[in-house]
This record gives C-alpha cells, sequence and structure tokens, in this order.
C-alpha cells in the first residue's frame, strides 16, 4: 500500500520537527501539523495546520477528523497519549491507549519490566514528600528521583545523601504532571541510547549513541551523544537483548522506541523507553545520517500499512553535541553562521537573549547550543562537532 494522496496529522511543529515535515512530504504525504503555538514554524511548511495542545486527545480527535487524517504522528513524549487516543476513537493506526500509557509512565513502565524480570534499577513508586523519604531510606543513597510523567529531563535529579533530598523533592514537585514519583537506585555506568522500530513485534535497532552527561552533582542532562555506540560486542548484543524484551514488555507491536540504558561492565540496565521517535534532530536527521534509514518516512509507512525494509544499510558516525556560554552574563555569539557551513555539519544552531545569566542546565530544552554533524567514523563527526563549537565567540559581561 503506497503513502501518496494520503494524509498525516505530526503533532508538533517546532523548529526541530520540520525535518520529518519535509520527510514525509518527500514520498507524497500530505502533511498536516498541530501545535500549541500559533507560530510553529512548521505550520509554513504544511497544507494545513491548527493551533491546539498537542496532549488534548479530544481537540486532537476532533482536528484529525475534520481533516480525514490516515494517520496521527507524536514526534514527542507530549504527543503520545493523546494520538493513541484520539486514534483509537476515529479506528486509525497507533500504540493502543494502555501501551501508550505504559511507554509514558514510568511506574507502569517499570512494572511490566519487573514483571518481565528485565534488568533495571531497583525502584519504588512515591506519592508524597514522607513516601519519597521512606523509599529513599530503603533503596540508600545515591539515588534517582524523578516525576513518574514527564519528559526532557524535567524534574530528574540525583541524590547523593539524605541533605539533598528536600531540594530533590521540591524540584521533582514542580516538574509533575500527575503527583507521583519514581525514586530509584542511582546504577553507575555509561548510558546508552537506542532508536529502532517495532514491525509486527518484531523490534530492528536502527541507531545507538553513548552519552556524555553534563558535569553536575544533580541535573542528568546529556550534552553528547556519539553514534556508533562505543562498547564491548557482548554489551552490544545483550544491549540488542534486552531492548527488544522491553518493547515487547510494554507491548509496542508497530511502532518506533527510544530508549535509554545504563551500561557498566556487569550488565545493560533498563532506564527509560518512549513509545515514540527520538526527540530534538534525532528522529529526523541523525537516525537516518547513521543508519541509512529515514525514520520518519519508515514509521508513516508502517504505520499506514505498508511493509518497508526497516533494516539499517550503512553505519557511518554522528554526533550531536551541546554547548553552552562559560559563566557570566552572556550579550552575543559570533561564528554561528560560519560554524553551520563547515565540513560535516547537518544542523547548528545557538539561542539564547542578551542579558541571560549563564548557570547550570536543569533540562533537556534549556541547552542552547548544539552541533549535529555526520562523518565517515564517530571519530570524525566528533571531531566535526568539536572544530564548529570551539569556532564559535562569545561576548560575556
Amino acid at each position: 500500500m503506497g503513502t501518496r494522496h494520503r494524509s498525516v496529522l505530526q503533532l508538533g511543529a517546532g523548529r526541530l520537527m520540520c525535518h520529518s515535515i519535509r520527510k514525509l512530504q518527500q514520498i507524497g504525504v500530505r502533511v498536516l501539523a498541530a501545535d500549541g503555538s500559533p507560530d510553529a514554524p512548521g505550520f509554513a511548511l504544511v497544507a494545513d495546520h491548527a493551533v491546539i495542545d498537542i496532549r488534548d486527545t479530544e481537540n486532537v480527535a476532533a482536528y484529525a477528523r475534520s481533516q480525514g487524517v490516515d494517520l496521527i504522528l507524536a514526534v514527542n513524549e507530549a504527543g503520545v497519549l493523546a494520538a493513541a487516543e484520539a486514534s483509537h476513537q476515529l479506528g486509525l493506526p497507533n500504540l493502543p491507549p494502555d501501551v501508550a500509557l505504559r511507554c509514558l509512565h514510568k511506574g507502569l513502565m517499570r512494572e511490566a519490566w519487573q514483571k518481565a524480570r528485565l534488568p533495571q534499577p531497583a525502584f519504588h513508586r512515591a506519592d508524597s514528600a514522607d513516601a519519597i523519604s521512606a523509599a529513599a531510606s530503603s533503596l540508600g543513597y545515591p539515588l534517582i528521583l524523578k516525576p513518574a510523567v514527564n519528559w526532557g529531563s524535567r524534574g530528574v535529579s540525583r541524590i547523593a545523601e539524605a541533605g539533598d533530598l528536600p531540594w530533590a523533592i521540591d524540584y521533582a514537585r514542580a516538574n509533575c504532571r500527575d503527583g507521583e514519583f519514581i525514586v530509584e537506585e542511582c546504577i553507575s555506568g555509561t548510558e546508552m541510547t537506542i532508536e529502532g522500530l517495532v514491525k509486527r513485534g518484531e523490534a530492528q535497532i536502527l541507531a545507538w549513541s553513548d552519552k556524555e552527561p553534563q558535569e553536575h552533582p544533580k541535573y542528568r542532562v546529556a550534552m553528547a551523544l556519539n553514534y556508533p555506540a562505543r562498547f564491548a560486542d557482548w554489551q552490544l548484543l545483550r544491549a540488542s537483548e534486552v531492548v527488544t524484551r522491553a518493547a515487547q514488555a510494554l507491548g509496542i507491536e508497530n511502532g518506533a522506541f527510544h530508549c535509554e540504558c545504563m551500561v557498566n561492565d556487569t550488565d545493560v540496565f533498563l532506564l527509560e523507553m518512549g513509545g515514540r521517535p527520538g526527540g530534538g534532530h534525532i528522529f529526523g536527521q541523525i537516525v537516518e545520517a547513521a543508519s541509512g534509514v529515514c525514520m520518519p518516512q519508515a514509521l508513516a509507512r508502517l504505520l499506514l500499512g505498508d511493509d518497508p525494509d526497516i533494516r539499517p544499510v550503512q553505519a557511518r558516525g554522528a554526533c550531536y553535541k551541546f554547548f553552552a556560554p562559560p559563566s557570566g552574563v552572556f550579550q552575543q555569539a559570533l561564528g554561528v553562521a560560519e560554524a553551520s557551513r563547515l565540513p560535516g555539519i547537518l544542523d547548528f544552531g545557538f539561542h539564547m537573549n542578551p542579558g541571560t545569566v549563564v548557570s547550570a542546565i536543569a533540562g533537556d530544552a534549556d541547552r542552547p547550543g548544539y552541533a549535529v554533524t555526520t562523518g565517515d567514523t564517530r571519530e570524525q563527526a566528533i571531531e566535526y562537532a568539536d572544530r564548529a563549537i570551539a569556532s564559535i565567540r562569545y561576548v560575556m559581561n
């Protein structure tokens, strides 16, 4: 079944979501978009659009119904549940709502993996400060506290000792969407991200990276993802097995997944798995640069009933590196346009308002600069990113 003349409603039309819109249009799909911002840049690219909250199931369903769309496509965590529920109402292909919820709610996710006896941190669900404190006492320090429902590392912190717990509870509460929290063991190692598709219950890994975290005692924010991941062969084989079983345990039959694991000398431990593509540039650009598979096109075709070949055709290097000015009061960044034209650059950007006081990065959305690169090898891609970032000059007060 072809995609030409069929229509896809993409939930999200931000600057970094324009890549997937263009990729879908290349295969003849009529693309529509919904976004909460009336100024979403993706609106200028699509056949029709609606300014609505992409978490609002009823409004998403009403707009999709009015346009007669064939597919509602969630490209970030915020839209996953509404896409699933609206699709269920309209009889469209997507994750079943209960599966979408398991992919969104970290407590349900951990319990599904626990039932499947998959390796993961020891954890407790908690719905109050007292319950969090009790869970912390049971698990011991260091530990991780996170909201059960949120995304982009918002509200997630590492707690080294009991004295840090009150701050972490306040931070998690300020970023919690449903009043529930996850307290979990902090496992040491190197974090791995895995991007893939599931077709008829069979998972296919398209790209994996190792993460470089921000050097901060509390915030859990990645500052670089390097592709392909550099781990021992046994760790990669084990990750493939664990991630495949994790997707099955959550009930993903057809769709995308973005998984994060902690890898050390003993095992591969599941941290989280989203029932959607990776964020930022990962979905629209990085997976294709690394694997040769255009993920937006493959995912849309898969959900629309086609039978796309989702096997990687290459293993090239890619790097997704974030950067920020030094401490101080930011005024201006020089050389951004020139850096974007350097070899290996797929995309390069920097956005910070003059007068901003530069501080630690609390969440993924707070990272002001990015370099997206590709190369024959991971080392070449990293070199291209480092060279571009080093070329930027800052005016600070």
